[in-house]
């Protein structure tokens, strides 16, 4: 070997891999859609802010008032403050039900069983469903006299009148939480499956050979290990729920009164319906900002479980 081709060696070797002509075109090809991602989502964004600092409507032009609408919104806007109370509340009770019923279907769908792949056919089906559709479909199931909820349990014994899902505020929240977790637990368990079929199987069989039974393991062993998985699921899922907004139009429409009436469906109303393009916007930022810390907080606790499983 050659004195100048090992200089040359040295200095490719030195350069930083991201100038190197295989990187550079490699990022040449992703460029174009990297920019228009950025333009499509960050022009958007620059205009919400700047609308939700005026007060613009379909007769009104628009002037800058500050934070006039962030104002009205926190302190006098007693609907949004009632939203914003469900929306947490809604997030809540929805991320940890999927969490936790996802996470036993996966255990279960993990065990060899016969017709386990159209199983998993089949326990996919809700989730490929538009949101929009499956809340009509659902209020079609909840309907009070010739629903097929109401009819089913009559027809068992188990209710002697007929259950006012959506016309009673309290049913019609637990209403709009049981669609979204039909709808969704198939792909929070998806997500489960593959953590499960990616631990170590010596792992578990040394924890077997200790003498510890099935739940020990799972409790133990399993669970600790598929932390990380559960801050994943957790930070997707919470950043979901707290915009939802097709099926609870589909299902309910915010009714009755405004019990289920998210922070995104308020919004919606504000803007697209009243025409108050500036308050409207206004939601749509404050939504943001609370999807950003629900996103933030699990990000950093997945960072966290991270660093310690790679120590």
């Amino acid at each position: 070997m050659t004195t100048t081709t090992v200089a040359q060696g040295s200095a490719e070797h030195g350069r930083p891999r991201i100038l190197t002509s295989r990187y550079a075109i490699i990022y040449l090809f992703v460029l174009p859609a990297f920019v228009l991602r950025m333009l499509y989502s960050f022009i958007p964004l620059v205009q919400t802010v700047w609308l939700s600092l005026t007060n613009r409507s379909l007769v009104n032009p628009g002037a800058f008032v500050g934070l006039q609408n962030y104002q009205f919104a926190l302190t006098r806007d007693k609907t949004l403050i009632n939203s914003l109370g469900y929306t947490i509340a809604y997030t809540a009770a929805s991320t940890l039900l999927e969490t936790v019923l996802g996470l036993g279907i996966a255990v279960l769908m993990m065990q060899r069983l016969r017709g386990r792949g159209f199983s998993n056919f089949v326990m996919l089906l809700p989730w490929v469903m538009a949101p929009l559709l499956a809340g009509v479909v659902w209020r079609v199931i909840y309907w009070e006299q010739s629903g097929l909820l109401n009819f089913m349990l009559l027809e068992a014994g188990l209710i002697d009148e007929l259950v006012r899902w959506l016309s009673d505020p309290a049913m019609a929240r637990v209403s709009v939480v049981v669609l979204t977790v039909w709808k969704n637990v198939s792909w929070v368990a998806l997500i489960f499956m593959a953590a499960l079929g990616s631990l170590s199987k010596e792992v578990l069989e040394a924890a077997a050979v200790d003498g510890a039974n099935a739940l020990q393991r799972f409790w133990f062993v399993t669970l600790p290990l598929l932390r990380p998985s559960i801050y994943l699921v957790l930070m997707l899922r919470g950043m979901a729920e707290v915009q939802t907004f097709e099926q609870i139009l589909g299902l309910t429409q915010g009714g009755p009164g405004n019990a289920t009436r998210t922070l995104a469906l308020y919004s919606y109303q504000r803007f697209f319906v009243e025409l108050r393009y500036g308050y409207g916007s206004a939601i749509n930022v404050l939504l943001l900002l609370l999807t950003v810390a629900i996103g933030g907080v699990f990000a950093w606790l997945l960072y966290r479980s991270g660093t310690r499983v790679a120590r």
